[in-house]
């Protein structure tokens, strides 16, 4: 379809409808983890507005359920079955040949064949490609512009589990972080527009060129009326929400219930720290054996339980892009207590509309402050709810993105 015989006059309020390729590495339903969420409302933004065709892994077994609902989105979908497994081991074979891991993860025979079939019988307008694990796609896709969003630089992620981590892991997230940088700056100059989520990410490039290559979009938060529907409770409740087998997360409770939970309790005997979410490792169950402390696993609706906190916590260590998580909480009128790590990329004012700590003891004051005063909390909760609604729109930001597209 040409772009020229679809387009009216900009004084006529005609759209210009495009046909769009989307190529994500993991489906972008339901949106119940921080990339899907923000592929989900790009996709869902875009569909509504054009013809998607869209491919994607499907890196869960369960995630199968929901192809019906991308098929009723989508003008077509491609969906090729992977699992965690087989993405680490083409990772580990792409790192033994000199190439990034994370680059290597997604190649895969299948997926490329459903987007060449589509290319040789569709003239696309303009590509997707989500996450950096797409962009070894870009040779082969047949589309008029093409836009990467690394929805996060994951180079500095693996940087900075490089300084957290021992020998020998430590050596390999360095040489990860080397090997994915240089591609992803190869990949600034080869596509037509790049996207990330924040401003500060955007000026870790350092080049001033390559700057000017890259947009920030970012991400939004749905309007939030939740109810708590968890019955009584015995006391203060503090809450982390997550995917509870993804590294951050794990790192982050754990420091949280090793190096401040304990100090909580004994200012505020009968506070409960309840860890929601699904697929928790042995090591965040362990934590399930401590004074106050509950991890739920996977729950119906994570926002019944964001209702029930008195505060909210994100004691992450490393952290990139915009902590989705945060934003839910504050839009849903809670108190969020979190680290610099999770507050990078948030439009926020410390004290007026969350508390950062990294500190140990001082995060433990002002978490045991809140827990004692629940007006304090309710007036903080209120005016995080007031600037998210302000700040953070999905559609302003999506936007953004479809200009982009359009060129």
């Amino acid at each position: 379809m040409s772009v020229e015989r679809v387009v009216e006059s900009s004084h006529s309020g005609v759209a210009l409808i495009l046909r769009i390729l989307y190529l994500a590495h993991r489906i972008p339903y339901p949106p119940n983890k921080g990339d899907k969420i923000r592929s989900y409302h790009q996709l869902s933004y875009l569909a509504e507005r054009h013809e998607v065709w869209c491919a994607f892994f499907v890196d869960d077994p369960k995630d199968m359920q929901y192809l019906p609902a991308m098929r009723w989105l989508c003008k077509e979908v491609h969906a090729v079955a992977s699992s965690r497994r087989r993405l680490m081991v083409r990772g580990a074979v792409g790192m033994v040949l000199g190439r990034s891991m994370t680059a290597s993860a997604y190649a895969d025979r299948a997926f490329a064949r459903g987007v060449r079939s589509w290319c040789e019988k569709i003239d696309f307008d303009a590509a997707v490609f989500f996450s950096s694990g797409m962009a070894r796609y870009r040779e082969m896709v047949r589309a008029r512009r093409k836009v990467l969003d690394f929805c996060d630089w994951d180079s500095l992620k693996w940087r900075a589990y490089a300084e957290m981590a021992a020998v020998p892991m430590r050596w390999l997230y360095r040489v990860e972080a080397d090997r994915l940088g240089r591609a992803e700056r190869r990949w600034i100059e080869e596509f037509d527009a790049c996207t990330v989520v924040t401003d500060r990410e955007r000026e870790a490039l350092g080049d001033v060129g390559l700057r000017s290559r890259v947009h920030v979009v970012g991400n939004g938060v749905d309007s939030v009326d939740s109810h708590f529907a968890g019955g009584e409770k015995d006391g203060p409740r503090v809450g982390f929400v997550g995917q509870m087998d993804y590294g951050p997360n794990v790192e982050a409770v754990t420091w949280f219930a090793e190096h401040v939970w304990p100090a909580v309790r004994r200012e505020v005997p009968g506070a409960e720290f309840r860890i929601v979410g699904r697929s928790p490792t042995r090591r965040v169950r362990a934590l399930g054996g401590l004074a106050g402390i509950r991890v739920t696993g996977e729950v119906a609706d994570p926002a019944e339980h964001v209702a029930g906190f008195d505060v909210s916590v994100a004691p992450m260590r490393v952290g990139r892009g915009v902590q989705n998580k945060v934003l839910e909480s504050m839009a849903a009128g809670r108190p969020v207590v979190l680290t610099s790590a999770a507050a990078e990329g948030i439009d926020a004012v410390d004290g007026d509309h969350f508390v950062v700590r990294d500190d140990p003891r001082t995060m433990t004051k002002d978490l045991v402050s809140l827990l004692r005063d629940p007006s304090a909390g309710r007036e903080l909760g209120l005016a995080g709810k007031r600037h998210v609604a302000e700040r953070y729109s999905w559609d302003r930001e999506m936007g953004k993105f479809e200009a982009l597209l359009r060129g």
